[in-house]
């Protein structure tokens, strides 16, 4: 069953983060030296959601449920499309799922696709007709997810450090 995420349930999607958390750092080898803790990583994005959940109303939380527990689960951000592609044309607003994310053991069993088609549903509701999808560039599993939905590449951005004064980098903080 797909239903909402109520605020006061937000921390039971932690399990279910620490999987997504544990995947990222899976995909991108290439970025462990700039790994934080998962609970640094944690607390850090439940101020953000809460924040994106204040500031952003029409933002949602939708959970696949197995019971009384979670097994996988969707935060989408509805925010402003204003400024997003000057070149092109997209919705205002703008949907940007932030977290989409299974168990291991209960992916291909069509629940990720029963969360976005929740998600889906919402958005047709309230009007939104684009969504922009970040993925991992080498999380090469999720983009054969999204691309039969629709996704086409957008853009790719990368991550340069910066010497600072001094010869240092920037903090994992």
């Amino acid at each position: 069953m797909i239903a909402d995420v109520p605020v006061e349930r937000l921390n039971d999607l932690a399990p279910l983060w620490h999987v997504l958390y544990d995947h990222h750092n899976e995909v991108t080898p290439h970025l462990r030296d700039r790994a934080r803790s998962f609970e640094q990583a944690w607390e850090s994005r439940r101020r953000t959601e809460r924040r994106w959940l204040e500031s952003e109303p029409d933002s949602f939380v939708v959970a696949a449920q197995d019971g009384d527990g979670y097994v996988g689960y969707a935060f989408v951000r509805v925010r402003s499309g204003a400024g997003f592609a000057e070149s092109w044309s997209v919705s205002d607003p703008l949907a940007d799922p932030v977290t989409l994310v299974v168990l291991p053991e209960l992916r291909g069993q069509g629940i990720g696709a029963a969360v976005m088609d929740g998600v889906e549903a919402r958005l047709q509701e309230m009007g939104i007709a684009d969504m922009a999808i970040t993925v991992i560039t080498t999380n090469t599993e999720a983009i054969p997810f999204y691309e039969p939905r629709g996704a086409v590449p957008f853009v790719t951005q990368f991550i340069q450090p910066v010497e600072l004064t001094g010869g240092t980098m920037p903090s994992k903080e």
